[in-house]
């Protein structure tokens, strides 16, 4: 639902307790959710339309942020906005296999009615050896991504020689079923890129945890000495919550 893109994953939390107490209320709202374990499923293909269930829908983290302390302008570690997403399938005719579109939008301070689109992508589901992956595309005209959100009759026609991987192989997210959740991870020991803005290669990672009534996420890179450049710390998320259908 909502993947990782180098140098512009900037979204981050700032949780008002102690990590003790995050990590208390962690295993209360996801059930008793083992973050550490990476268990791979015996079959995961029946496992996907679970996933792809659980991915689809509205989100936005509004209750998140009555609960947020500032943070200084252009800090790039645990900083997060009022933002809202959407995903839903692709049933495009010409690509193969399962597919779903995310969109992430940032919305205005002080009125939530307004928002600003600012990450769109195209998430591409496999099954590998037992295990579910997913890997992130992006639209290669600007134009498309100008019009908002696409249209289910476009979605439908959408080509492979439309869209482009964002990232290499190495940074696929790994799926892991667990009890009613999944835990997605991009590992930051495989996913190295160079940076657009400095003469130094970063780890990203992603870490994103989805469940009946939401998800929690979060996402950055670690610089070559290790220290976290951008993002959220371990124990820190942005916290969607699923939102009601909306009515035709």
């Amino acid at each position: 639902m909502f993947k990782a893109f180098p140098e512009t994953m900037r979204m981050g939390i700032q949780l008002c307790s102690r990590q003790a107490v995050v990590w208390l209320a962690a295993s209360t709202a996801l059930n008793g959710l083992a973050f550490g374990a990476d268990g791979v499923a015996a079959d995961a293909a029946p496992a996907l339309p679970r996933l792809i269930a659980l991915l689809t829908g509205r989100f936005d983290n509004l209750q998140q942020m009555a609960f947020v302390a500032s943070r200084p302008a252009g800090d790039k570690r645990n900083h997060v906005e009022a933002m809202r997403s959407q995903s839903r399938p692709v049933n495009s005719k010409q690509l193969d296999g399962t597919w779903i579109y995310g969109q992430t939008e940032k919305i205005e301070p002080g009125d939530t009615r307004k928002s600003k689109v600012y990450r769109q992508t195209l998430q591409q589901f496999f099954v590998k050896d037992g295990q579910i992956f997913s890997r992130p595309w992006r639209f290669n005209e600007p134009a498309i991504t100008q019009q908002g959100t696409p249209s289910e009759e476009f979605l439908q026609q959408i080509s492979p020689q439309q869209i482009s991987m964002v990232m290499p192989e190495a940074c696929v997210t790994r799926w892991t079923p667990q009890g009613e959740q999944f835990i997605g991870r991009i590992d930051p020991a495989n996913c190295v890129i160079q940076s657009k803005y400095k003469n130094e290669k970063r780890r990203l990672f992603a870490e994103e945890i989805v469940f009946p009534s939401g998800a929690w996420f979060r996402e950055g890179a670690f610089g070559e000495d290790g220290s976290l450049a951008f993002g959220l710390e371990e124990g820190h998320y942005v916290r969607f919550n699923r939102q009601p259908p909306t009515k035709p």
